[in-house]
């Protein structure tokens, strides 16, 4: 069965307090962060799509789209990058997550067909930068973001969820390394 045509919607915002520099600015394995996401995972999908401020360096073929509200969280950027997607399934990732496992996000997008949301569940918690969403997500986005609700598992109650257990993950990523990401600057390059 042939998957639906779906978008990668890397979150390149943020204000990288403990990084010291913005996230999007790090270089893993020799090359940019977003070009190395896109390299991972972009054959997967219709089209990439960077949501962010001030981003000046993607790769080629990718589009960037601002952050409607800088520096007030995740939830702005998937609305963003949501509302700007070319395709009904999409799937979000943080750009500070470069170990995401193809697989994976094969397996979670194949979860989707009567779902809104398809959110792995690691070590007991939400992995909501790591997931899939549908664009029948905005309007319920929209009006969490109005009434001053910055929370993105605040949306789950409202919308078709489908949880993906850990034991799941583990089949696709059996080090769990997609949902890890790098918060300070041990140990990655700096782009900037």
């Amino acid at each position: 069965m042939t998957r639906e045509p779906a978008t990668l919607i890397i979150l390149a915002g943020g204000e990288s307090k403990r990084m010291g520099f913005p996230k999007h600015e790090l270089t893993i394995q020799g090359r940019g962060v977003l070009s190395h996401l896109h390299a991972r995972l972009g054959s997967l999908f219709f089209e990439t799509i960077v949501v962010g401020c001030d981003v000046s360096s993607v790769p080629d073929g990718v589009r960037v789209t601002e952050d409607r509200y800088c520096g007030r969280g995740a939830f702005i950027g998937i609305h963003g990058g949501l509302t700007a997607s070319r395709t009904g399934l999409t799937f979000i990732v943080a750009c500070d997550m470069p170990h995401v496992e193809p697989k994976l996000v094969e397996h979670l997008l194949s979860q989707a067909s009567a779902a809104d949301v398809v959110v792995p569940i690691a070590r007991g918690f939400y992995e909501p930068l790591c997931a899939a969403y549908r664009t029948t997500c905005i309007g319920p986005i929209e009006k969490l973001i109005e009434n001053g609700v910055l929370k993105i598992a605040a949306l789950y109650p409202l919308m078709r969820v489908r949880e993906v257990p850990e034991e799941a993950l583990l089949r696709f990523d059996p080090g769990l390394r997609s949902i890890v990401n790098l918060n300070t600057p041990i140990g990655v390059e700096s782009g900037g």
